[in-house]
């Protein structure tokens, strides 16, 4: 089964223990699932306490354990400026949201996860409203936004961008259509483009670039799950468009090879890919350079927005300082950047230029659009992909699309647990 959100299960897997300490005190549980790291600074306070002064004498932030050390930089610092102590707990992220939908009060005050969640958590009250600074890019605050109201503090994102073999092909196309022809090739017109079959993300642009969209928006739920609009005339517009791509000379097709080993050995010059693909282009010592996609249909092309958010539960009792602590630590650039890397994504403020291969993803998510929050998200994910998948095969837009479409708006409903016989 194909998977939404790729970041979630790579933030899993990224959850192991770090065990050093910097000047502070470390406890290591035995625990397989947490590490708690209570940075206890030995350093005199350089700035006065907060007046009037936050009512919690420490805050608990639940996290990623490959970002216990990063982190412990920036609770340091807020001890110093507050006097409030940061306990940090690494967790599997797999099962953190689990954990606060079944008990939110005995929660951590704070935690860190993906947009996705946002809708579950707002219906459920946990996400605390939050203030976010007017330098990250306007498709990572989308992607933390219900009804005109902030809920997270973006930290990270990930979106798809072109990679180009400037040694193949000197000049990048300005537009998609203009793949249809194929790329210079010698003397000839080769392939242009590589697109993994199965990225729903990479192909998500031929849907919204003219117009079309997954689920239309809802102004109080924030996505209407029977507004489906991948087959509407702007997504058929850009689903024939993709067809000929795929009937001429411009995308290779399917292959044993993944697209990344097939770009590296020179197959086509352009790749579509994130961040995934460029740590694995980056370590292969590949010569690319990083650019937005091309247009089409004479617009920006938005592209799918995956974010990494600082949360504040609202059932904390220790709210004011946890808030202040997400908003104003955590996600100042400085620190978010630096999970940002960490963690090999993107970040997510406009004015981060220290690595050139990293301006295009930001300049994406200026017009990007935040994947869909809601349940059916993931299903409707699944149907774009096998309805690429025809259209790379040779069935027809229209008929695929059409087909999928349908699918989605049948799409099965979230599982209910059966009661007992007694209940």
């Amino acid at each position: 089964m194909r998977k939404q959100h790729i970041l979630i299960v790579a933030l899993a897997l990224l959850a192991t223990a770090c065990s050093s300490s910097t000047g502070g005190r470390t406890t290591i549980t035995n625990s397989t699932t947490s590490l708690v790291v209570t940075t206890t600074s030995t350093t005199p306070p350089t700035t006065s306490v907060m007046a009037p002064p936050l009512a919690a004498s420490s805050i608990e932030i639940w996290v990623p354990g490959v970002l216990v050390s990063q982190i412990r930089d920036t609770a340091a610092a807020f001890e110093i400026d507050t006097g409030i102590g940061v306990d940090i707990t690494a967790v599997e992220m797999d099962s953190l949201l689990d954990q606060l939908l079944a008990d939110p009060a005995s929660g951590p005050d704070a935690f860190i996860g993906p947009h996705s969640w946002l809708t579950v958590l707002t219906n459920a009250g946990i996400a605390e409203q939050l203030a976010v600074g007017s330098e990250v890019a306007a498709g990572a605050l989308d992607a933390v936004t219900l009804r005109g109201i902030r809920f997270g503090a973006p930290l990270a994102l990930d979106t798809i961008v072109q990679f180009r073999n400037a040694d193949s092909l000197a000049t990048a196309p300005s537009t998609i259509e203009s793949f249809i022809a194929g790329c210079p090739d010698g003397e000839n017109l080769g392939p242009c483009l590589l697109l993994a079959p199965d990225s729903v993300a990479g192909h998500y642009p031929f849907i919204t670039g003219p117009g079309g969209y997954i689920f239309g928006a809802d102004e109080f739920e924030g996505w209407d799950a029977q507004d489906v609009g991948v087959n509407s005339a702007e997504a058929l517009a850009g689903g024939l468009i993709l067809q000929e791509i795929v009937d001429g000379a411009g995308i290779l097709g399917n292959g044993n090879s993944t697209v990344v080993d097939r770009f590296i050995a020179g197959d086509a010059p352009l790749l579509w890919g994130d961040s995934t693909t460029l740590s694995a282009l980056t370590a292969a010592g590949t010569r690319f350079t990083v650019e937005r996609l091309p247009t089409i249909a004479e617009v920006n092309t938005p592209t799918p927005i995956e974010v990494i958010v600082g949360w504040v539960n609202a059932f904390s009792p220790g709210k004011e300082a946890s808030v202040i602590f997400v908003s104003d630590y955590l996600a100042a650039p400085s620190s978010a950047d630096s999970i940002a890397l960490t963690l090999g994504l993107a970040p997510v403020n406009v004015g981060f230029d220290t690595d050139p291969n990293l301006t295009p993803f930001i300049e994406s998510a200026r017009t990007g659009h935040p994947v869909p929050t809601i349940f059916e998200t993931e299903y409707a994910w699944e149907q774009l992909a096998a309805a690429f998948d025809d259209i790379r095969s040779g069935v027809g837009a229209t008929e695929a699309l059409g087909d999928a479409a349908i699918a989605i708006r049948n799409a099965p409903g979230p599982a209910i647990p059966a009661q007992d016989e007694d209940g």
